[in-house]
C-alpha cells in the first residue's frame, strides 16, 4: 500500500513532512480496507505483522492524527493562528483533492509541493525572527 504513496510525489512529500510514520500510514491504509483483521494484517508493506502489533500502530496513528488536529484547536483559540490561515487551509485541501485528477506535470508538482511548504511555515510562524 506504501508503494503507490511512494511513487505520488505529492504524497511521499506530504508523509515525509507529517507526524505519521510509514508504518502508521500503511496500518492505517490497511485497516480501511474491506475484510477481516487477518486480510488487513497481510496488506502492511513488510508483510503479515501479529494482530497485537497491528492494533498497536494503528493506536498510535489515530493518536497522531487525533493530536494534530487538538494542536490547531489550540493555536486557533489562543490567537496564535488566525482565522484567514484555516481558511486558506481549507482551500488548500480543496486543490488537493482536484490535483490527483488533474495530471500535473513535474513542474506544478514541486510549485504545489513549495506552496504548502511555504504554507506550513508561515502556519506555525517559523518563518518569526527572535532577538536575544
Amino acid at each position: 500500500m506504501l508503494a503507490e504513496v511512494r511513487k505520488d510525489p505529492v504524497a511521499s512529500f506530504l508523509l515525509r513532512k507529517s507526524a505519521l510514520t510509514d508504518a502508521q500510514l500503511d496500518t492505517i491504509l490497511s485497516a480501511g480496507k474491506e475484510g477481516n483483521l487477518d486480510f488487513k494484517r497481510g496488506l502492511r508493506e513488510k508483510g503479515r505483522v501479529s494482530k497485537g502489533s497491528f492494533a498497536r500502530t494503528l493506536k498510535q496513528s489515530e493518536r497522531n492524527i487525533e493530536s494534530s488536529i487538538y494542536t490547531l484547536f489550540l493555536l486557533a483559540y489562543l490567537g496564535i493562528v488566525p482565522p484567514e490561515n484555516f481558511a486558506q487551509f481549507s482551500r488548500t485541501t480543496k486543490i488537493l483533492g482536484q490535483l490527483k485528477d488533474a495530471e500535473p506535470t513535474g513542474e506544478d508538482l514541486q510549485r504545489v509541493m513549495q506552496a504548502m511548504e511555504n504554507f506550513a511555515r508561515g502556519f506555525s510562524n517559523a518563518n518569526r525572527k527572535i532577538i536575544l
